[in-house]
């Protein structure tokens, strides 16, 4: 307890505890960028599949328009960025010169992460992984956790009111 009684003086027990756990999230953030995480949900798709629950067409059916539209959103969102000139990497929100509100944007905060989201329920809706399934919320979560909340804020520090209008107009 001297050790952190040396580094946070002046604060809480808890809230030298809340320091300490988000100084290994910021950790966890740089060692499993988001498309890390989305391979790992995929890995675990493909090893929990199982033929009990794939129904032939309409498996491949669901996958492939759930898969065309995660893409086209994903990739659209990019290019926007790309056309506002501002950064696609989620580990320097901070160097955002633009906060894009347009496009996907005007419907969601987090249009990559949501096409992301829906290239790992179309794997596991086409391999038949009912775990990959009932996982997206978990995926989800996991990236919220380790990407939206420290983007949401670097961009509400970077952007202020701006950022703050925006966080109120959409989720």
């Amino acid at each position: 307890m001297c050790f952190l009684q040396g580094i946070y003086s002046g604060i809480s027990v808890h809230q030298a505890g809340s320091v300490v756990m988000r100084h290994f999230l910021q950790k966890l953030r740089v060692w499993f960028p988001p498309p890390l995480i989305l391979v790992l949900f995929l890995a675990a798709d493909a090893m929990t599949a199982s033929p009990r629950f794939i129904f032939g067409a309409v498996n491949i059916v669901i996958s492939a328009l759930l898969t065309s539209v995660s893409l086209w959103v994903i990739l659209h969102t990019a290019w926007q960025m790309l056309m506002k000139r501002t950064t696609l990497n989620p580990l320097h929100a901070d160097k955002s010169t633009t906060l894009v509100t347009g496009g996907c944007y005007a419907w969601s905060r987090n249009p990559i992460y949501l096409g992301m989201s829906g290239l790992q329920l179309a794997f596991a809706f086409c391999v038949g992984s009912l775990a990959g399934i009932l996982a997206v919320p978990l995926f989800m979560l996991v990236i919220a956790r380790l990407h939206i909340d420290f983007e949401e804020e670097q961009l509400r520090k970077h952007f202020g009111p701006e950022w703050e209008r925006y966080e109120q107009r959409v989720r």
